[in-house]
């Protein structure tokens, strides 16, 4: 292989992890009606601090009655008044089409409230997949209120189908070389 044929191979692996991550973007912005942390929010509204709750489930709706969001752990802690900490957090956002759901699996993470929204932060191996790709990564930090995310150190990323995000039609199975 030329080097080349390396920087050509180089620039559309980063072309793919930047179009699918735009497309995460792009899909939380969807999420306007509910976001993903409306029920985190009212969880350290209703939870005194210092309150450990084992087994913690908290879905978020839409104003029709949708489910926009599922957040699982098997531990929550309101440290204070602006920070809840997880073991074993797992959101799942959903998503009018559910091949736009999206997963995330944290082992720990704080939860930091913010004006208009919060931010969720994990220093350990995340996971993030959808339909269409897994990506993981040894940090996630995420904004709810700008619905950006980072995904820092060591990053694995599958993406199962780049023509969704290149916009690249597979040519027709009869004229595709065999092997």
């Amino acid at each position: 292989m030329t080097s080349l044929e390396l920087l050509h191979r180089r620039r559309l692996a980063i072309s793919i992890t930047l179009g699918v991550l735009a497309g995460l973007v792009m899909f939380a912005a969807a999420q306007q009606p509910a976001p993903a942390d409306s029920g985190i929010s009212a969880f350290l509204q209703m939870v005194p601090p210092g309150a450990v709750n084992k087994g913690a489930v908290i879905p978020s709706f839409d104003s029709t009655g949708r489910r926009t969001s599922l957040i699982t752990a098997d531990v929550l802690r309101r440290v204070d008044d602006e920070r809840i900490y997880a073991e074993n957090l797992v959101v799942q956002m959903f998503n009018v089409d559910p091949k736009n759901d999206v997963h995330i699996d944290l082992k720990t993470a704080f939860y930091q409230m913010v004006a208009g929204g919060g931010v969720l932060r994990s220093t350990e191996r995340s996971h993030v997949s959808r339909a269409d790709f897994d990506i993981e990564g040894d940090s996630l930090i995420f904004d709810t209120a700008k619905n950006q995310g980072r995904m820092t150190g060591n990053i694995h990323m599958v993406i199962f189908d780049s023509s969704t995000l290149s916009g690249e039609v597979p040519p027709p199975a009869e004229s595709r070389p065999t092997k």
